[in-house]
């Protein structure tokens, strides 16, 4: 029984690494049923199960390595959870902004933009400080410290339009 549970719980490690690569899926929202956590808790009930059966040999306190084996599966799967898993999600969750959702901010020409050329600016989202390749929407030259706004994107340039004063 052991076995089985680890080598299920090996394959589900290597399914969810293949699908989360294509696919990019976020995963159960309950975190008991996040494929990964599932994986581990498998995996080490399973191996935790093997080695105390080899130790104390079959039909030798069976409930006993039962009872070991799936209590050190959730604790494994919980510390994963809690040290691993939600620190990486709250990561991703206040780095992570969508460049669209910047359409309309105000932002600062760090780098001037001649006529015709492209040059920098720096604006503030999610209390973090971006820059980026900018040109001006109008072809036209706009200085080093003035103020814009964000028109558009296109393949990563940001096009701008100098503030009304």
């Amino acid at each position: 029984m052991y076995l089985v549970f680890f080598i299920v719980g090996v394959g589900f490690i290597a399914l969810s690494v293949i699908f989360d690569a294509f696919f990019d899926g976020p995963g159960s929202p309950i975190a008991i049923l996040q494929p990964k956590l599932i994986a581990a808790f498998l995996t080490v009930t399973g191996g935790i199960g093997l080695i105390l059966n080899i130790r104390w040999g079959t039909g030798s306190g069976d409930l006993l390595v039962l009872t070991i084996s799936v209590l050190s599966g959730l604790f494994i799967a919980a510390l994963l959870n809690r040290l691993v898993i939600i620190p990486l999600k709250r990561a991703q969750n206040t780095s992570a902004f969508d460049k669209q959702a910047t359409i309309g901010t105000i932002a600062k020409i760090i780098s001037p933009i001649p006529q015709g050329g492209y040059g920098k600016i720096s604006y503030n989202i999610s209390g973090s400080t971006v820059t980026s390749p900018a040109k001006s929407e109008d072809g036209g030259e706009i200085k080093n410290g003035e103020h814009v706004n964000i028109v558009y994107i296109e393949g990563g340039t940001y096009f701008v339009r100098k503030q009304e004063a």
